[in-house]
């Protein structure tokens, strides 16, 4: 049974924590089930029925990146509910030859 549709909203919060920088990007969408935590990272996965447009390769591309950054990202969520996505950064990124 689909979800009844409501306005969508993402809210997008920052804050230094020791030498790092969270970032934690929040919506309001269908939520992903635990099960599929560690699935949408990968490419051309996805969670859910797949009943959206989408081809599964958003969210390999950020964990890419904030590896090669030196960082981390993770998600926590609840069906129906939406997602919180949290990226952590070092403060201070070295422009090494693994980094650039």
């Amino acid at each position: 049974m689909p979800l009844p549709l409501r306005p969508g909203r993402i809210a997008v919060r920052g804050r230094h924590l020791g030498a790092n920088v969270i970032y934690e990007i929040e919506d309001n969408g269908r939520g992903i089930d635990p099960k599929d935590f560690e699935r949408i990272f990968d490419l051309f996965r996805r969670s859910g029925v797949q009943d959206q447009q989408g081809e599964g390769i958003g969210l390999a591309h950020v964990r890419a990146l904030v590896r090669r950054l030196g960082g981390t990202i993770s998600v926590s969520s609840r069906l129906g509910e939406g997602s919180i996505f949290t990226v952590v950064l070092p403060s201070y990124i070295s422009m090494s030859s693994e980094a650039a």
